[in-house]
């Protein structure tokens, strides 16, 4: 039987700012650009983190403020996300509008910027709930983040030319 999602709270800058920051981060031996368009690749999403089985954008292109997005996590959870921030190649963040998680508000910000050698991404994220169960989900997100980064890079080398190399 499909999980039902639930309606969560409308959150941006102000939530954003009381997230750890950053969550995490890595430096990658390629330009912004790349890294960005590995971003947008729904594909790579379930190729580089392991609890994502599959992303779809909900949003004709080109996507910006406004976009929607639906991410399928493992036991068969899902996300679905309003962009609320978007500069291009540079930032994106979005809220979780509705889930199957037992969460009343998530966050998630990517940046990316120019770095020595290459780039560097900057995550920060934030889920809240009843008691405890909020940090231990945003503790769950960062260190999935942090984990799948190097994964990330991984797959970058082994096909540049998918991502503008």
């Amino acid at each position: 039987m499909a999980k039902t999602a639930k309606q969560h709270k409308v959150v941006g800058e102000d939530y954003l700012r009381t997230a750890k920051q950053p969550g995490a981060a890595h430096r990658f031996p390629y330009p912004p650009q790349m890294v960005w368009n590995a971003l947008l690749d729904a594909k790579a999403w379930s190729e580089w983190l392991k609890a994502i089985e599959r992303v779809e954008w909900t949003s004709p292109q080109p996507w910006g403020v406004g976009t929607t997005r639906t991410v399928h996590v493992s036991g068969g959870n899902r996300i679905e996300e309003v962009f609320f921030a978007w500069d291009q190649c540079e930032r994106m963040a979005f809220y979780f509008d509705r889930t199957t998680l037992p969460i009343s508000a998530g966050i998630e910000d990517y940046t990316v910027r120019k770095a020595p050698g290459g780039s560097e991404l900057v995550w920060t994220g934030k889920a809240s709930a009843p008691l405890i169960l909020g940090w231990v989900i945003t503790k769950g997100l960062t260190k999935g983040i942090a984990s799948g980064l190097p994964d990330l890079e991984k797959l970058i080398a082994s096909d540049p030319e998918r991502f503008g190399g």
